[in-house]
């Protein structure tokens, strides 16, 4: 396996190429497997193929023209050439990968990724953590105005935190008495605990429970065609 520094000096348009598949631009399905003992990134190779399909490839000028599946394909084993990733062998219905011999492309056959492409900003964050680290350190030399304008916004934040525990347990206690004297409960804002936006989580203010015996209403799902879709084929 190839390190990192010479995958990052590969050909300026491989590794374009690479970057874009390991964006989530791409949707490239990407799962998790275990390789001697060690959490790796793994995919089919089709779906590389399909990736570099889409209309989000076109978008950047630094990436070499696709205009068909078998450019792409050719630039997928060009990848595998330079190490950006291995084949493996995956038995069904299980996450345990071992290395393939046989080093070849193909479209059916399971790839794991060895190059790892990190965004400006997680070196950003990373920097930005260490100077948060060095300035606690120096907590005490700071001017006397900093000091204190750090103990009002820690107010503030531990008030903000209050309102959202007095928030949880109000809504918890409306749900409790409803269920009691209704049979049925209903939440304040219902979104509150999910995975969505700040504002989100405010809306809707009130949603009920379903009815017993009942469900929600369902949206119909969405139609895809084409290469957007990628169906579970490799379960």
């Amino acid at each position: 396996m190839k390190p990192q520094s010479v995958l990052n000096s590969a050909p300026p348009p491989a590794l374009e190429i690479a970057k874009y598949l390991r964006s989530s631009d791409a949707k490239l399905k990407v799962r998790q497997g275990v390789m001697d003992g060690r959490r790796v990134d793994f995919f089919k190779g089709k779906h590389a193929v399909n990736a570099l399909l889409r209309e989000p490839y076109k978008k950047s000028t630094k990436r070499p023209a696709i205009p068909d599946r078998d450019a792409g394909e050719s630039h997928v084993v060009e990848l595998l050439k330079l190490g950006f990733f291995i084949r493996v062998d995956r038995q069904p219905k299980s996450k345990t990968l071992t290395l393939q011999p046989v080093q070849v492309f193909s479209p059916d056959a399971y790839y794991v990724w060895i190059y790892e492409s990190k965004p400006w900003w997680a070196n950003l964050a990373g920097f930005g953590i260490l100077s948060l680290i060095f300035a606690g350190v120096l907590f005490p030399l700071w001017p006397s105005f900093m000091r204190q304008g750090v103990y009002y916004l820690s107010l503030v934040a531990l008030g903000l935190l209050g309102v959202f525990f007095g928030i949880a347990i109000l809504r918890l206690i409306i749900w409790i008495l409803l269920k009691a004297i209704t049979g049925r409960g209903g939440w304040l804002f219902p979104n509150l605990f999910a995975d969505v936006g700040v504002i989100e989580s405010f809306i809707p203010t009130w949603e009920w429970d379903p009815p017993k015996g009942g469900s929600k209403e369902k949206l119909p799902a969405k139609k895809t065609t084409g290469q957007d879709e990628e169906p579970d084929d490799d379960e």
